[in-house]
């Protein structure tokens, strides 16, 4: 099953203004207006997607949190479920045009996105139980209605996925769980806990189906597979890794201001990109897909290189 690419990244390069350091709530910003400002521009990134052979896109809803749109004075509640509201029925719009369109070669599913609630790679930003358990309740509530599954994505520690699967358990529908892993500290979450621990912290989690590794470099993804393997036996095993240069991927973590470096990886092309895609498939992972600067050329390259279409 093939995953989408990373959607912001698209959405910067298809014409939405997007601006600000990768991960800080100011960059989240203007991705989440996306979906009321841009809405054509969105509906269209999914498609692009869809057409490169991606059998799931994921709602452009991970910058719809209230710390996010707080930046410029919104965050209150009706905010962020309009835009949540809003990338979700755009999500589904793509999808049914791909199945009127014979875009795909079954129906594509749309993966409710629950995010982390801050900056990304700050697992100290991670909130109580109270704040991630009402919060997540609220996202679940706003884009269960256009999901087919639900994605707790992006995790950074094992409170931070339990809470976000407790959320996604409640509506009913498939619940899938995304890790990203330390770039530095092998194998562990950014939270510093295992990954076994990860997985044991969802186990119980009714609905999951599936547990996941993303929003880190190809190679930590690599190091951390055989692990999450081992972990979980039981559950589908799936990656999306990010396309970051090592040198923009060291000052994002860091939280340096927009550097000026390039961002990309330019050694990461599709083709590249599709043979690490078809390693991790050998390894045991059944869902593979991009994340933060994947775009549909390399989503089409793993298409080519790990089915058999």
């Amino acid at each position: 099953m093939i995953l989408d690419g990373g959607m912001g990244h698209l959405l910067r390069r298809n014409g939405v203004d997007i601006s600000g350091p990768i991960g800080t709530m100011e960059r989240f910003r203007g991705v989440a207006r996306a979906n009321r400002d841009w809405p054509d521009i969105v509906l269209h990134s999914h498609l692009q997607f869809l057409r490169a052979g991606a059998d799931v896109i994921t709602t452009n809803t991970y910058a719809c949190v209230p710390a996010a749109l707080a930046t410029d004075g919104g965050g209150s509640s009706d905010d962020v479920v309009e835009l949540i509201q809003a990338g979700g029925a755009l999500a589904a719009r793509a999808r049914d045009i791909a199945v009127s369109e014979g875009l795909s070669h079954a129906r594509p599913l749309v993966a409710g996105c629950l995010p982390p609630l801050h900056e990304t790679y700050r697992p100290d930003r991670v909130g109580d139980y109270d704040e991630l358990s009402s919060t997540y309740r609220m996202i679940v509530d706003a884009v269960a209605p256009s999901s087919d599954v639900l994605l707790c994505e992006t995790m950074h520690s094992t409170a931070e996925a339990f809470a976000a699967a407790e959320a996604a358990d409640a509506a009913g529908l498939p619940v899938w769980v995304s890790f990203t892993v330390s770039e530095v500290d092998v194998g562990n979450l950014r939270s510093g806990e295992s990954i076994a621990e990860g997985v044991a912290a969802i186990a119980d989690v009714r609905n999951v189906e599936a547990v996941m590794l993303n929003c880190s470099s190809p190679e930590a993804i690599t190091s951390a597979l055989p692990l999450l393997v081992q972990a979980a036996p039981d559950l589908t095993i799936g990656v999306y890794a990010n396309g970051f240069s090592d040198e923009f991927r060291a000052s994002a973590t860091d939280n340096d201001p927009v550097p000026t470096h390039r961002e990309y990886d330019e050694m990461l092309t599709p083709d590249a990109f599709a043979r690490k895609a078809d390693n991790w498939r050998q390894q045991g992972a059944s869902i593979i897909g991009g994340c933060c600067g994947i775009f549909p050329e390399h989503i089409a390259s793993v298409v080519s290189t790990t089915t058999n279409r």
